[in-house]
């Protein structure tokens, strides 16, 4: 999942606490106004409506995306596409399967690079230097560079990180190894921080699903994915993490650090820590020895992140660079979505006992006993009807991404003419919830309902996805394309079947994710997350929890 695409939810949330920010931003806008040409003409699509120009739309966008997608939903209803502007500059939402499949083909007249190049240098945090590199490089990355855009010797630095991401993370063997080894890691973070709980002479334990994901699956992820040695060098690296997990969106619009010297302190709390990090694990693995090729070692942790890291080096990326991709390519591009999703999976299944009782059913079948230890079939499990039935209905609705892409060359959609330098967006809130597309007769596309995606042929269940790929893209999609979705899946369902079939559940209440007092409500998506990719709920669940 892209951490990039939505991550103005966490600027709309850091507003809340700086309201001289919105006088600033509002004294910006209204000069970009003077300063910009109306952007009009009758090629244009529709534009939804503002009362400010070039103000309105822009501070609904960032600080109630909720509405703000609302609107939009009922302006698509009757076409498919609608026009807005940010600042000036213009904006379009789109939907429809042919709109979504021309957003993901590759073209020349579309690209991505400005958003990625905007997230290196303000989320990462990298050196000038270091962003020229991947700025000056126009060469694309197919496997062909792009007519007259590399020189003979030159490095391609898009081409060769998109290889090794998909290469080491999108294959079946290096995706099985994470997998394996996450569900190894996971097991042993689940029963230290269960182990530690307060246990009653019966057994049970009281906990709340929020901070029992928090730590042990990103834990796991992150021993899986980067070794042991990160948590030598930094003890304290989740808390660093979940910290810079609240501003990161702030971070990526690259705000003046003298209005927001907290969330730069955590960003550097968190980004310098991983530097550290990089550079003493660097210095301390054997490049020429026989665990550079091994699935996983303890230094670097798995083949993709040895062979990411000896690109970096070999790329002569500053520390502070290497420690910006160690912080946000491997620990928040794995944990930041994961987490939330597998959290609304857990609640479902222990709210619907019957769920949880046909899941088991479904899971006992794929547990098998490898070398003395019992694991779980990971292609028979990652393909069970009811299982994938769950994943992708909590992808379809707890994924909120506006999926970006900008115009570089003149583009036609729909009849109309685009502009290079615009901006388009493929909200999977539209899409995802299309009552036509998704809709059953008792069960609506906005409500949960396991059984969704599965048909019976002669009594035998099937897994079924109702729509089509060009409705249902929480990984985005086209070259651009989540190279971890695979990992992902993987990790989410092996998460669900061991929280599944070890332990039994008592579910005691509803309480507030703050200070964990009785909520009166079951949770509902966060709506401050909205397009924010993974979306939270906005209320913790309270159990008992016993090992079976």
């Amino acid at each position: 999942m892209d951490v990039l695409n939505g991550a103005v939810a966490n600027v709309r949330r850091q507003i809340e606490f700086y309201p001289f920010t919105i006088t600033v931003s509002l004294g910006v806008l209204l000069l970009l106004t003077l300063s910009l040409r109306p952007f009009q003409g009758n090629q244009q699509p529709p534009m939804l409506s503002e009362t400010i120009p070039y103000v309105s739309n822009t501070l609904q966008y960032l600080t109630d995306m909720n509405t703000f997608l609302a609107r939009a939903k009922k302006a698509l209803a009757k076409r498919n596409i609608v026009g807005f502007r940010l600042g000036g500059k213009p904006f379009y939402f789109l939907t429809s399967p042919s709109n979504i499949q021309t957003f993901f083909r590759t073209s020349p007249a579309i690209g991505f690079e400005t958003f990625i190049l905007t997230a290196i240098a303000n989320m990462m945090g990298a050196t000038p230097n270091d962003i020229a590199k991947f700025a000056n490089d126009k060469s694309g990355r197919q496997p062909s560079p792009a007519p007259g855009t590399a020189a003979k010797d030159a490095r391609r630095y898009w081409f060769d990180m998109h290889t090794i991401m998909h290469k080491y993370l999108s294959t079946t063997h290096y995706s099985n190894a994470l997998a394996k080894t996450y569900q190894r890691f996971f097991g042993r973070e689940l029963d230290t921080y269960l182990s530690g709980q307060d246990h009653d002479g019966d057994g049970w334990t009281e906990t709340r699903i929020i901070p029992l994901l928090k730590a042990t699956m990103a834990k796991a992820a992150i021993l899986s994915l980067q070794g042991e040695y990160i948590f030598e060098v930094v003890p304290d690296l989740l808390d660093r993490f979940w910290e810079y997990d609240e501003v990161l969106g702030t971070i990526l619009y690259g705000p003046p650090k003298w209005l927001f010297p907290g969330v730069y302190a955590k960003a550097e709390r968190f980004c310098g820590a991983t530097a550290r990090y990089h550079q003493a694990a660097a210095a301390k693995f054997d490049w020429n020895g026989p665990d550079m090729e091994t699935d996983w070692e303890p230094v670097f942790g798995s083949r993709f992140w040895r062979e990411f890291s000896r690109w970096m080096i070999e790329c002569e990326f500053s520390p502070r660079t290497c420690g910006g991709f160690a912080g946000v390519t491997g620990i928040v591009g794995i944990n930041a979505n994961t987490v939330p999703m597998c959290t609304w999976a857990i609640m479902e299944m222990i709210r619907d006992r019957e769920l949880l009782t046909r899941l088991r059913k479904e899971i006992d079948g794929v547990i098998v006993v490898e070398d003395g230890e019992t694991r779980f079939d990971l292609q028979r499990l990652v393909n069970l009807p009811l299982l994938q039935s769950v994943y992708v209905e909590i992808l379809r609705l707890r994924v909120s991404i506006n999926v970006t892409r900008e115009v570089v060359q003149p583009l036609e959609v729909e009849g109309h003419l685009l502009k290079p330098g615009s901006v388009l967006q493929a909200p999977t809130e539209i899409s995802h919830y299309d009552e036509a597309v998704w809709g059953v007769e008792g069960h609506p596309a906005a409500e949960f309902w396991a059984e969704r995606h599965v048909k019976y042929f002669d009594g035998t269940p099937v897994f079924a996805m109702r729509g089509r790929p060009t409705d249902f893209f929480p990984y985005g999609g086209g070259i651009a394309i989540c190279p971890g979705r695979h990992f992902a899946k993987q990790e989410i369902m092996l998460t669900i079947a061991m929280l599944a079939s070890k332990f039994e559940y008592e579910f005691v209440g509803w309480v507030d994710i703050v200070n964990g007092s009785p909520s009166d409500r079951p949770p509902i998506n966060d709506p401050s997350y909205a397009g924010a990719a993974g979306v939270p709920p906005d209320r913790d669940m309270k159990v008992r929890v016993k090992r079976l």
